[in-house]
């Protein structure tokens, strides 16, 4: 498992930039156009495709060759590997993943800390909590117990009716999650930090996330527009940004938020349309991920050679197979059968296992990691003094495999 988590991390980078690339080319046309909150909606495709990429392949229908091979012998039940595969660079990449991963996280722990510092001693009145100076908020502070934070001169700075946007702002954000997602959003940036699409698609992920929000607060409170407008001009924001809290204005650009503030709601129709093409987008990024993920599973290309005995000739066979193959030779009472299943070890490794049997019964069950391209043997001794039996193969992928061989 540990060495196909390079794998599987490839796979959803590939599938979270492909979602993310789509994203970048239709939200502004969906906020414009349509609306804010389903521009940000949209974003749940990146999760939808890397969950459709992680998924095993769906569509790969197992297929098992089987090799019919003149009689080679018989032999008893003492089993040796000769060769196995050295894991190779998989143990350093998941060190550097790791490392990348844990400086990430710190980066983001002790820019979070440097904002819950810098608003200073926090004191709770009315429901809200009042930061040292005036600084300090608005924000959604917290993901449990969550507090809307707001500055010290709050009831000084806003008029009532500002107050009373600022807070219907953030109460949005609480009820529905905003804080968790730009959590989820933060943990995606240490596990796919060598992605620089994920780091480009967070603060574009978390702009959507404020006009769904001012969309949302117009639509109930839509004769406030002006008001709403003169709070956003008032907001300072001087203090550090942390990207698990959801900030009043932070480093949004304001004039394109006031600008979004003047459209008007869309009809009924221009939403459905809307949600219709999101849901397609999402559909055709899902079952292309599930595609490519079917398209990826390996087929392997196995030269094997047979021996019976030291003095047998050699019998060489060549198997293009999915993943499963048998070779069987002999007839009437000695029948020799191996079985023999291929599994993908990360990128450049497989791990082979086998049964071998004699007339039905089972001799050996020998299993193999190998590297791909790398000689690997398997020897089965002679019992009372029969000829044993030596297997070596050699695994390559099937896109690599020479015609005719």
């Amino acid at each position: 498992m540990i060495n196909s988590l390079p794998d599987l991390l490839l796979r959803l980078a590939i599938a979270a930039s492909a979602a993310i690339v789509l994203l970048l080319l239709v939200r502004r046309p969906l906020r414009q156009r349509i609306d804010a909150r389903l521009a940000y909606q949209a974003w749940l495709i990146v999760p939808l495709a890397m969950a459709a990429a992680a998924l095993p392949p769906l569509f790969a229908a197992p297929v098992k060759a089987l090799v019919l091979l003149p009689a080679f012998g018989r032999a008893g039940s003492a089993t040796e590997a000769l060769s196995a595969a050295n894991p190779g660079v998989t143990g350093w990449l998941l060190l550097a993943w790791a490392c990348g991963a844990l400086a990430t996280l710190a980066l983001f722990c002790l820019s979070h800390r440097a904002f819950v510092r810098g608003l200073g001693t926090l004191t709770e009145r009315g429901g809200l909590a009042y930061a040292a100076h005036a600084a300090g908020g608005p924000a959604l502070l917290g993901l449990w117990r969550q507090k809307i934070v707001v500055p010290a001169d709050f009831e000084q700075r806003y008029s009532a009716a500002e107050q009373a946007l600022i807070i219907a702002h953030e109460q949005v954000h609480a009820q529905r999650g905003d804080a968790a997602a730009n959590t989820l959003l933060a943990l995606m940036q240490c596990a796919f930090w060598f992605n620089p699409l994920v780091h480009l698609a967070a603060p574009r992920f978390r702009f959507d996330q404020e006009l769904a929000c001012d969309a949302l607060v117009m639509r109930r409170h839509p004769a406030q527009r002006r008001a709403y407008a003169g709070a956003m001009m008032k907001t300072q924001a001087g203090v550090s940004v942390t990207p698990s809290v959801c900030h009043w204005q932070s480093c949004h650009p304001l004039k394109e938020r006031i600008m979004h503030l003047q459209q008007t709601s869309p009809t009924p129709s221009r939403r459905m349309a809307g949600r219709m093409l999101v849901a397609a987008l999402a559909a055709v990024t899902v079952f292309g991920a599930l595609a490519a993920r079917a398209e990826s599973t390996p087929g392997y290309a196995v030269a094997m050679t047979l021996r019976v005995g030291v003095d047998a000739a050699p019998q060489n066979v060549n198997i293009l197979t999915p993943a499963d193959f048998s070779v069987r030779s002999g007839a009437g009472e000695s029948v020799w059968t191996g079985d023999f299943s291929i599994t993908a070890v990360g990128t450049d490794q497989v791990f082979i296992r086998s049964k071998i049997s004699q007339n039905g019964k089972l001799v050996s069950e020998p299993g193999m990691l190998t590297r791909l391209g790398t000689s690997s043997g398997i020897k089965i001794a002679g019992a009372e003094g029969k000829p044993g039996l030596a297997l070596e193969l050699t695994v390559t992928p099937a896109a690599q495999a020479v015609p005719g061989a």
